[in-house]
């Protein structure tokens, strides 16, 4: 049974899903968002009624064995008209649904398409051609030896407790991860993925991730890559860490929207949620989400993590991507300056 949630500009990609689903003799429910509605609805909609549960969409999920997010809205430009603040009551109304599918460990698949829009492009300054040109070839890869690189890599770290990352423009953080589970991701759920635990993948894919013990971080991150957030590029964004949680942040361009994004969210928002490593050599930087897919990459991230093993419950999630970083595992060289050593 697939739950396919599609938005005005990815309606043609569903239908195939969906004929592909049948074909398999899957049952497909194919959901439709618009930009329209969703603007209109941030803009006028009072927020009691925002945070109202879907219990329509509880009860679809207790039927749902598969869910396939397309990406959207379509055009990201409005997110810098609406205060943040209004997508907090979207979110408690959500967190029931959310919490469902982690509970009954609905399978889950983001395409990554949907997220390649014109309207986007030109938003953060992408070009839009490369930018479809790297997501379709990223997609199309090795699969088998990304999985195989996955597992090597996963097997350092499930051996291993002390992470310590490093990179030449002032990186210099360490965290825990020992016991938690290290998930590689590879464009398949399987059954041995669903025994320890992981039950969602991307196409794009390709990357291992762990969530590293809340409490563990301590030190610098200085991200090299900029990162989208509502409707702007965040550049050179620095977190400052202190018993693993968020003490300070700066950013030489838009800390503000940070900033604001990050006061208007509630919960576990500050600590420290995610490490990841890159497997994929199709991604092509760009300052986008998939950055983290990149080979010779590491991403670290604070919030939400429970869908990754981790414990923070919030309603913010926020990664960026260091270039060239070097990771030590309990004092072994895993990576140096982007280059696996395995």
């Amino acid at each position: 049974m697939v739950l396919i949630e599609t938005w005005q500009h990815t309606i043609d990609l569903a239908s195939d899903i969906a004929l592909e689903c049948l074909r398999t003799g899957a049952k497909p429910l194919v959901t439709l968002m618009t930009d329209r509605l969703w603007w209109k609805a941030l803009e006028e909609i009072p927020e009691q009624y925002m945070r109202k549960t879907p219990r329509h969409m509880l009860n679809a999920i207790e039927s749902t064995t598969v869910w396939i997010g397309l990406g959207g809205p379509e055009d990201p430009t409005r997110f810098r008209e609406v205060p943040s603040s209004r997508l907090e009551p979207l979110y408690e109304g959500d967190k029931p649904v959310f919490d469902k599918t982690v509970e009954r460990k609905i399978r889950s698949l983001q395409v990554l398409l949907g997220d390649v829009t014109p309207q986007r492009a030109r938003a953060y300054g992408f070009d839009y051609g490369r930018w479809l040109k790297s997501t379709e070839e990223a997609i199309r890869v090795d699969y088998p030896k990304i999985t195989e690189l996955g597992k090597r890599i996963a097997s350092r770290l499930e051996r291993g407790s002390r992470v310590h990352v490093t990179s030449k423009l002032g990186t210099d953080i360490r965290f825990d991860v020992s016991k938690r589970p290290v998930h590689v991701q590879d464009g398949i759920v399987d059954e041995e993925d669903m025994a320890r635990g992981l039950v969602s993948t991307q196409l794009p894919s390709g990357k291992v991730e762990v969530a590293p013990i809340e409490t563990s971080g301590r030190g610098t991150v200085m991200f090299d890559t900029p990162r989208a957030l509502k409707g702007r590029l965040i550049a050179d964004l620095q977190l400052i860490f202190e018993k693993g949680r968020v003490r300070e942040f700066h950013a030489k361009k838009y800390e503000d929207v940070f900033r604001e994004v990050f006061e208007a969210t509630q919960g576990d928002k500050d600590s420290i949620g995610h490490f990841a490593i890159g497997l994929n050599p199709k991604i092509e930087l760009i300052g986008y989400p998939s950055d983290e897919l990149a080979l010779g990459t590491a991403t670290i991230g604070i919030g939400a993590n429970k869908g990754n093993g981790g414990l923070n419950d919030s309603s913010f999630e926020f990664s960026g991507t260091l270039t060239k970083p070097t990771i030590d595992i309990d004092g072994t060289a895993l990576m140096v300056d982007g280059r696996l050593v395995l």
